[in-house]
């Protein structure tokens, strides 16, 4: 009898049979911003994703700006600002002769504040037959990352073995960072994680651990 409750209990966090673990790979810049004050510099840092999610050095990259006579940028990603008006600057790499890129947008002004993006946010939804639902924001605190649920947040208690992870592939934990095992499974909680930036990854990944199932995630947008 227990043998039958524990398959029953691993078909319902199956979601699928079968689970692809490659995702295209990614270059993302870590610290982008949205104005940046005439005659100063900033140092852009990045970080590149293979095709399984996991952060590794590509074999080239290339800075570029849209409008050398508003901004310039290095090939070590830094950036100077000479004139006023809006640019942009593209990172590009490659890996095994595959190309990515990114861009990002800013603005050049008289203001002395860097302005850079200091949220992000997004939605957890079930893969599988368990109810897991809720929305999140994520901000840093010092050198803390905290996650905030609302108060929508809800999670069967019944998934066994219920953990949650930070990942850079959706289908799997593999190379993420584990959070740790769901404590609280309906309303409002928080999550504070030393030495984790905001960009570092991109989501919240929910786990049956025991059974090695994926149950759920949300993209941090």
């Amino acid at each position: 009898m227990k043998r039958l409750i524990l398959l029953l209990t691993l078909s319902g966090c199956v979601g699928q049979d079968i689970v692809l673990d490659e995702v295209p790979p990614e270059v993302r810049i870590t610290n982008a911003i949205s104005q940046m004050e005439i005659n100063t510099s900033w140092q852009f840092k990045y970080m590149y994703l293979d095709n399984v999610g996991a952060e590794s050095t590509p074999d080239e990259i290339t800075w570029s700006t849209s409008n050398a006579d508003i901004a310039i940028v290095n090939q070590d990603g830094l950036a100077t600002a000479l004139d006023y008006g809006n640019v942009e600057i593209t990172l590009t790499a490659t890996m095994d002769e595959v190309t990515v890129d990114t861009t990002i947008a800013f603005e050049v002004t008289d203001n002395p504040t860097m302005m850079s993006q200091s949220t992000r946010s997004g939605t957890i939804a079930t893969t599988s037959s368990y109810e897991l639902t809720g929305d999140f924001e994520i901000s840093m605190d010092g050198n803390d990352l905290i996650i905030e649920f609302e108060s929508n947040y809800v999670a069967d208690q019944g998934l066994p073995g219920l953990y949650v992870y930070l990942t850079n592939n959706p289908n799997t934990p593999t190379d993420g960072y584990e959070i740790g095992a769901v404590q609280v499974f309906s309303g409002a909680h928080q999550y504070r994680i030393p030495d984790i930036d905001l960009f570092d990854y991109d989501y919240l990944f929910y786990y049956c651990k025991p059974f090695k199932v994926k149950v759920g995630h949300g993209d941090i947008e």
